[in-house]
């Protein structure tokens, strides 16, 4: 099992409350869609407007494609991605540089 983190960016702060609700909200069809592409042990993270989000997976890459499949994701995507700052890369992957178990 791998380790990965990225980062992303909220548009601004009028998005904050929004962002939170669709998550706290993310319905099992979304949920589902994740563990079947391969992500566990997911969380996101927010300090301001910066988004952190963790995931373990077998194959971290293949889970992003995997999860691009599911047919429920453009739709929760068509909500999330206008939150984001535009102008930069939707996610960007984070290096680890300590674990300890």
């Amino acid at each position: 099992m791998q380790r990965y983190a990225f980062r992303m960016r909220l548009r601004d702060e009028t998005v904050i409350e929004a962002y939170e609700k669709l998550h706290e909200d993310i319905g099992s069809e979304v949920r589902a869609a994740h563990t079947r592409a391969g992500y566990t042990n997911y969380s996101i993270f927010r300090d301001g407007l910066d988004l952190f989000a963790y995931y373990e997976a077998d194959d971290p890459e293949g889970c992003a494609e995997r999860v691009a499949q599911e047919p429920v994701m453009p739709e929760f995507w068509k909500m999330t991605h206008p939150m984001m700052k535009p102008g930069q890369p939707f996610c960007i992957p984070m290096l680890e540089v300590f674990h300890m178990d």
